[in-house]
C-alpha cells in the first residue's frame, strides 16, 4: 500500500488477513536516506466462521475401506476458527447413505477422523454443512473411489436405476411389462456395496419364477455387466434370478417383483385332469393327463386365455366340446363364467382319445386340443391326512378319494365311508376318539376336518360300502394339547413316620395326555414334613417329581404343585397304620421279636368302641401277658 504525506502526515486503512502476531513497516520510497519503521506486534484473531475446508485427500480410495480426513471451520480468509464447536452433516455426492459417519462434531474448529465411502466413482466429493440458516458449507477436491472385490450379482429391471453404495443398490421399482413383449434386463457383477466391478467375464445362469420365461439359460458378462432382452409370459408377479456359474462363492441375486400383464381374450384352452396352464409354451399346458375310467365321468376345465395362454377373466363366451370317441357322452354347450367353464365328459371306448374345445360365440377365436386315455380297471380308495402333526383335540384334514389304477378320481362313485384309527407302530386300535367315523363321498372324494384325543402316532384306515379296496393314510403324529390341569399323586399313597414318598405332579391337557417341558414347582402348604429334591420341568410323559420326608408322628401334610398358573393340592396322610386297611388288622412297630432299645407299640384297627383283650405269647406258646382294655 502506498500514499503521499500531506503536511508530514498520512492516514491509511488496511485489513490484516492472517491470524497471528503481525507487524506493519513504513518506508520512504522518495528518499532512501529516511529510516524505515516497524510497528509493534499486532495480534490478529480469526473472524466468525464462514465455511469449511477439507485437507488434501489421497486418491484413489477403495469402497468400504476407511481413511482419515481433516475438516476445518474457517473464516472468509481461510483461517481456522478455533472457538467453533458445532455439529455438521458430512456426506458424499454419490448419494445419501453412501458414506459414514454422517454427522461430525468440531473441537477447537477442527474435526479429524476416519470416513468410509461406499459408492465408487471417478469424481467423488465430500460436502460438510452445519445446521445454521443458511448453512455454512464446504466441499472437498474430487477423488477416485474404486470398487471393492467382486462378491455378488445384481439384476436390474426397467423402472430401476443402479445406485452403488446404497443399502439395496438401486432406486425405483420395476415397471409393469406386457406378457410376451421383450424388455431389457441388466445383470451386473458388483462388490459388497453394489458398485459394478469391471473386468469380470463370468458365465451367469438365469432362472425365473415364470417357468416358461424367454430368457437365456446361460450368458456371459462383458467387463462386469450385460444388458439383454427378455420376455416373460406368465401373468402376475414374477422375478428373475442370476447365479454365477464359474464361481459358486459369488452370491446369487433375485430381481425385484415385476408385474406381467396378460393380453386380451384371444383363444380357448381345454385342460384334462392332471394338466395345468403353462403360459408361454406352444400348447399352453403342462403336466400329463391322467387315465380315465370308461363309462365314468371326469371334469374338463375350459379357460379363456390371451395369445400366450394366460387365463383371462371376464369372458362369458359359450364353448363346445368334441371328442374322437364316437360313443362318448359329451357335455352340453356351456357359457364360461368369468373366463372358466367346468364340463363333464364320459368316455365309452378305451385307448387315447382327442378332446377339443371351440368358441361358439366367437368362432374366429382359436380353440385347443388335449388327449386322454380311456382305461378299464378296478377302483380303490386313497386316504391322506395333513398336516403330518397335530395337537390332541385340534383339527387336521382327512381326504378320502375313489380312484382308478391311474390315480384319476371317479366322480360318480359317492359311497359311504367308514374310518378307524390304528396305532402307527403296530397296527393295533388307537386309544383315542376320532371326531368323525363315517361320511359320504361327494363326486368321488371328500375332505373333512377331524380331531383325535390321544397323543400317539396314528394312521387312519378307510373302507366304503361299495366294496372298493380300503386305504391306509400316511402317519400323523398327535402331540399333547395345551396344558389345562395338574394332577398330583403320592407313591406310596400314605406314608409312615419318618419315611420317604415320591410326589408325582402330572401336567395334562383336556384329554389326560401328559404335556412335556412345562415348568413345575412344589411347595409344602401345611404340615411338618420336608420337601427334598424336586423337578423343575415336566418330562416326556408330563411328570415332575418331588421327594417328601414325613415327620415322626401322624398328621396330614398339604403339598401344592404349580405349573403356569395351574394349581393342584395333595392331602398326604402320615400314619402309623394303613388308613385304608381292613377292620381288625393289627400292627406292631418296631418288630417286637427283635426289639431295639425303645419298647414296641401294638396297634389294632377297630370301627367303634369295644372291649379289647390283648394276649402276648412266647414262641413256645406260653401266655406271657393278658390285658383287657
Amino acid at each position: 500500500m502506498t500514499g503521499s504525506l500531506s503536511g508530514g502526515f498520512r492516514q491509511l486503512t488496511f485489513t490484516l488477513m492472517t491470524v497471528g502476531t503481525q507487524t506493519v513497516t513504513v518506508t520512504d520510497e522518495s528518499n532512501g536516506s529516511i529510516t524505515s519503521m516497524t510497528s509493534a506486534g499486532i495480534q490478529v484473531i480469526p473472524s466468525a466462521a464462514d465455511h469449511f475446508a477439507f485437507s488434501a485427500i489421497p486418491s484413489p480410495q477403495v469402497a468400504g475401506v476407511p481413511f482419515t480426513i481433516t475438516v476445518r471451520a474457517t473464516d472468509q480468509s481461510g483461517n481456522t476458527v478455533y472457538d467453533y464447536t458445532g455439529d455438521a452433516a458430512l456426506g458424499a455426492n454419490t448419494g445419501a447413505g453412501t458414506s459414514t459417519p454422517t454427522q461430525i462434531t468440531f473441537a477447537a474448529g477442527v474435526w479429524t477422523g476416519p470416513i468410509t465411502l461406499f459408492g465408487a466413482g471417478a469424481s467423488v466429493r465430500l460436502t460438510c454443512a452445519d445446521f445454521s440458516a443458511p448453512p455454512r458449507t464446504g466441499t472437498s477436491a474430487s477423488i477416485t473411489v474404486n470398487p471393492a472385490s467382486f462378491v455378488k450379482l445384481q439384476v436390474i429391471l426397467p423402472g430401476e436405476t443402479a445406485k452403488g453404495g446404497t443399502g439395496d443398490g438401486k432406486d425405483g421399482t420395476p415397471s409393469s411389462q406386457t406378457a410376451g413383449t421383450p424388455f431389457p434386463i441388466t445383470v451386473r457383477a458388483v462388490d459388497a456395496y453394489w458398485n459394478v466391478v469391471s473386468g469380470v467375464n463370468d458365465r451367469v445362469a438365469l432362472t425365473s419364477t415364470d417357468p416358461f420365461a424367454g430368457i437365456p439359460a446361460e450368458t456371459t458378462l462383458v467387463s462386469g455387466q450385460l444388458i439383454f432382452p427378455g420376455r416373460l409370459f406368465k401373468s402376475g408377479t414374477q422375478t428373475i434370478t442370476a447365479r454365477d456359474v464359474d464361481n459358486s462363492a459369488i452370491q446369487n441375486n433375485t430381481s425385484g417383483n415385476v408385474t406381467i400383464v396378460g393380453g386380451a381374450f384371444s383363444r380357448v384352452l381345454v385342460l384334462a385332469p392332471g394338466e395345468s396352464p403353462a403360459p408361454g409354451t406352444a400348447s399352453g399346458r403342462t403336466g400329463a393327463a391322467t387315465d380315465q375310467s370308461i363309462n365314468y365321468a371326469f371334469t374338463l376345465t375350459v379357460l379363456a386365455t390371451d395369445q400366450w395362454w394366460n387365463p383371462v377373466t371376464g369372458a362369458t363366451d359359450v364353448v363346445h366340446i368334441t371328442c374322437a370317441d364316437p360313443l362318448a357322452q359329451l357335455p352340453p354347450d356351456q357359457a364360461m363364467a368369468n373366463g372358466v367353464a367346468l364340463m363333464n365328459l364320459r368316455l365309452a371306448a378305451g385307448g387315447f382319445q382327442q378332446i377339443s374345445v371351440t368358441d361358439v360365440t366367437q368362432p374366429s377365436k382359436p380353440g385347443s386340443t388335449t388327449q386322454v386315455r380311456g382305461i378299464s380297471s378296478g377302483f380303490h380308495l386313497e386316504a391322506a391326512v395333513s398336516p403330518s402333526t397335530a395337537r390332541a383335540g385340534e383339527p387336521f384334514t382327512l381326504t378320502v378319494r375313489v380312484v382308478n389304477d391311474a390315480g384319476s378320481v371317479i366322480q360318480e362313485v359317492n359311497s359311504f365311508v367308514t374310518v378307524v384309527v390304528q396305532r402307527a407302530s403296530d397296527g393295533s386300535p388307537g386309544s383315542g376318539t376320532l371326531l368323525t367315523n363315517q361320511f359320504q363321498l361327494l363326486q368321488g372324494q371328500r375332505a373333512i376336518t377331524e380331531t383325535y384325543t390321544i397323543a400317539e402316532p396314528i394312521v387312519i384306515v378307510a373302507s366304503d360300502d361299495a366294496g372298493n379296496a380300503p386305504a391306509t393314510s400316511n402317519v400323523i403324529t398327535i402331540t399333547p394339547g395345551q396344558p389345562t390341569a395338574v394332577r398330583v399323586s403320592s407313591n406310596p399313597p400314605w406314608v409312615g413316620g419318618f419315611r420317604h414318598a415320591t410326589i408325582v405332579a402330572r401336567v395334562v391337557d383336556d384329554f389326560g395326555n401328559g404335556v412335556p417341558a412345562e415348568p413345575m414347582s412344589f411347595a409344602l402348604v401345611s404340615g411338618t414334613g420336608t420337601l427334598g429334591a424336586t423337578d423343575s420341568m415336566s418330562d416326556a410323559s408330563g411328570n415332575a417329581r418331588a421327594d417328601f420326608l414325613s415327620p415322626r408322628n401322624p398328621e396330614h401334610d398339604l403339598i401344592r404343585a404349580t405349573s403356569n398358573g395351574l394349581v393342584m393340592d395333595l392331602d398326604l396322610q402320615v400314619a402309623f397304620v394303613d388308613p385304608s386297611a381292613a377292620v381288625g388288622t393289627a400292627y406292631s412297630f418296631p418288630n417286637p421279636f427283635h426289639p431295639p432299645t425303645q419298647p414296641a407299640t401294638i396297634a389294632w384297627k377297630i370301627t367303634d368302641n369295644a372291649n379289647v383283650t390283648l394276649r402276648v405269647y412266647s414262641q413256645t406258646g406260653n401266655l406271657v401277658l393278658k390285658k383287657e382294655f
